[in-house]
C-alpha cells in the first residue's frame, strides 16, 4: 500500500514534469493534472493491485460492502495525496522573473510567474464573457463565472497597437439557486453583472504582488472568449494571460509538502484499525499465490466487455467511441462534470441555428458527446440493458442501422421542436432501441414469459426519463423522437429478417 501510494504520486510528477516542462510536446489541460487525474489514476492500481489482496479477508456480514469501504478509503488516500502533490508541483516548480519590459514574457515560455512595475492597461479596449455551469447533485446550483480581459500595452504612448499578445485578467464568481424561476434567476445575473462593472471601472491594476500566466485550462479557454469579443477575431495558444495574484509569492507553497504525508499517515492509520476486523481466507490465499482470478474480480469481466465480440459486437464499439469522444474532450480542457454551451457546440453538438445552416454532421456527432461524466455513465447503463435483448435478436448490421437511424430522428426532432436548445448525448438513439423493443412486444420475436420482464423495463425506462423531461433541462423531443422511430424502424427490421427466412 505504501509502495502503490507514493509509486502513484512519484509516477503522476514525473509525467508532468516530463512533459509540461522538459519536453513539452503535448499541451495538457491544467485541469487535468490538477484534478482529474488524481481522481482517476488510483483507481488502475487499486483495481489491478490491491483489489486481488482484498479479496483474500473475510467477513461475517455485508462482505462486498465492506469490501468497498476498503478501495474508496484507498482511493481517498492515494487521490488525497496526488491533489496535494499536483498543487505543490504546481507553485514549487515556478521560478519567480523580474521584468522590465512587458514584451519580455513572449521569450520566457517556460516561466510562469512574473513581477513588473507599473503596468499600462488598456481599459477602453477590453473584453468581457460570462461562464454559466450548474453543479450540485440535482442541478441544483448555477455558478457564474465573469471573466474580464484587457491589453497590456508594451508602448503606454501607442494608443493604437494592433492585436495586442498579452492580456490582463481578472474573474468574479457568484452561485445561486438554480432550482429559481427563470425571471428571479436573470434579475439576480443581471444585478451580479451590474456589480462587477462597478468593481472593474475602479479596479487597480497594478495593485498585486506577482503575475500569473494562465495555463492551457477551462479559465484560459474562457479568458481566450473575452479576448475575442474585444478583438473580433479568434485567439489561439500564442496569446498570453496574465492573472494578478495578491498574496507574497515566498508564501504560494504554504504547507502543501507537508500535507501530502499527513494524507498518508491519516489514510494508512484508517485503513490499519479496518484490517483488525475482517478474517483471512486461506483458499483465496492460494488461489491468489497460483495466479486464479478470484471470485470477486469483476472488473477484469467489465474490461473484456469493451472488446467488440459475440452478441455484444457493436454495443462494445458504441461504448468505446463515447468512451474515447468523452476522454479527449477532457483531455482538450472540457469541463467532465459540466461543459457549458461554447464548449458542447465546439465538439458537435445539436442546435437548429448551426445545423439548419448547412452544418448537418451535427445531427450525427451529437449522439457521441455528453454534458458530463453522470449523463454518460447513466447513458452507458442505459444502452446495456436495452441492447441485451436487441444485439442478439437483429444482429450486427441491423442493430447498428436501427441505433444510427433513432438517434438521427431523434436529433432532427429536437431542432424542429426547439428553437435554440442544444441537443446532445446517446438517449435519442437509446430510446430508439428501447422504442424497437416496445414495438416488438406486439411480434412473436420473444416468447410470451419474457414480454412481461421486457415490458417493465422498457415502460419504466421511457416513463421515468420522459417524466423528468417535463422538469426541464432534458431534451425530451430528442427522447420521443428516436422512440416513435425506433419502434418503427424496429418491426420494419424484424418482419424483414422474417420474410427472409421463409
Amino acid at each position: 500500500m505504501v509502495f502503490t501510494a507514493f509509486g502513484s504520486v512519484i509516477f503522476l510528477s514525473s509525467m508532468r514534469w516530463l512533459l509540461t516542462i522538459q519536453f513539452p510536446l503535448i499541451a495538457i489541460s491544467e485541469d487535468l493534472w490538477s484534478l482529474w487525474l488524481p481522481l482517476l489514476l488510483p483507481w488502475i492500481p487499486i483495481l489491478i493491485w490491491l483489489k486481488p489482496r482484498l479479496d483474500i479477508l473475510t467477513f461475517n456480514d455485508l462482505e462486498d460492502r465492506r469490501r468497498s469501504l476498503f478501495l474508496f478509503i484507498s482511493w481517498g488516500l492515494i487521490g488525497s495525496m496526488l491533489f496535494v502533490s499536483q498543487s505543490y508541483f504546481t507553485t514549487a516548480t515556478g521560478k519567480l522573473s523580474n521584468l522590465t519590459s512587458i514584451d519580455e514574457i513572449k521569450s520566457l515560455e517556460k516561466f510562469r510567474y512574473f513581477r513588473i512595475e507599473n503596468l499600462s492597461v488598456d481599459k477602453h479596449r477590453g473584453g468581457s464573457y460570462t461562464d454559466f455551469r450548474v453543479s450540485g447533485r440535482h442541478h441544483e446550483n448555477l455558478k457564474i463565472d465573469i471573466y474580464y480581459a484587457y491589453p497590456i500595452r508594451s508602448n503606454p504612448s501607442n494608443q493604437l497597437e494592433t492585436t495586442p499578445k498579452i492580456w490582463y485578467g481578472v474573474k468574479f464568481q457568484n452561485q445561486i439557486n438554480n432550482r429559481l424561476a427563470q425571471e428571479e434567476k436573470e434579475k439576480l445575473i443581471i444585478r451580479f453583472h451590474k456589480k462587477c462593472a462597478r468593481l472593474i471601472k475602479h479596479f487597480d491594476f497594478n495593485e498585486f504582488d506577482y503575475l500569473e500566466k494562465n495555463p492551457k485550462s477551462s479559465i484560459r479557454a474562457n479568458y481566450y472568449r473575452a479576448i475575442e469579443k474585444s478583438i473580433g477575431q479568434s485567439a489561439d495558444s500564442s496569446f498570453i494571460v496574465l492573472e494578478p495574484i495578491q498574496s507574497k509569492f515566498e508564501d504560494r507553497n504554504g504547507d502543501k509538502f507537508m500535507w501530502i504525508f499527513r494524507a498518508f499517515g491519516i489514510g494508512i492509520s484508517i485503513i490499519i484499525l479496518l484490517l483488525l476486523w475482517p478474517g483471512y481466507s486461506e483458499e483465496e490465499y492460494q488461489k491468489f499465490k497460483s495466479g486464479k482470478k478470484s471470485k470477486n474480480d469483476d472488473f477484469i469481466q467489465v474490461l473484456k466487455f469493451l472488446i467488440p465480440k459475440d452478441h455484444h459486437y457493436v454495443t462494445s464499439i458504441i461504448l468505446n467511441i463515447n468512451l474515447l469522444v468523452f476522454i479527449i474532450m477532457v483531455f482538450s480542457g472540457v469541463d467532465p462534470l459540466s461543459p457549458n454551451s461554447v464548449e458542447l457546440l465546439e465538439w458537435g453538438a445539436n442546435r437548429r441555428d448551426e445545423t439548419m445552416s448547412g452544418e448537418w454532421w451535427r445531427l450525427f456527432t451529437s449522439m457521441f458527446i455528453h454534458a458530463g461524466i453522470m449523463h454518460l455513465v447513466l447513458n452507458i447503463f442505459s444502452l446495456l440493458i436495452a441492447s441485451f435483448f436487441m444485439e442478439p435478436l437483429f444482429g450486427r448490421k441491423d442493430f447498428a442501422f436501427l441505433y444510427i437511424a433513432a438517434g438521427i430522428s431523434g436529433s432532427i426532432a429536437s431542432i424542429l421542436w426547439y428553437p435554440n436548445t442544444i441537443s446532445i448525448g446517446a438517449s435519442g438513439a437509446i430510446f430508439g432501441v428501447f422504442g424497437a423493443l416496445l414495438g416488438l412486444l406486439s411480434t412473436d420475436a420473444y416468447p410470451k414469459e419474457s414480454k412481461k420482464l421486457i415490458l417493465w423495463l422498457s415502460g419504466l425506462f421511457v416513463g421515468i426519463n420522459l417524466l423528468m423531461g417535463l422538469t426541464g433541462g432534458i431534451d425530451n423531443a430528442a427522447h420521443i423522437g428516436g422512440l416513435v422511430s425506433g419502434a418503427g424502424i424496429g418491426v420494419l427490421l424484424y418482419n424483414n429478417q422474417k420474410s427472409k427466412k421463409v
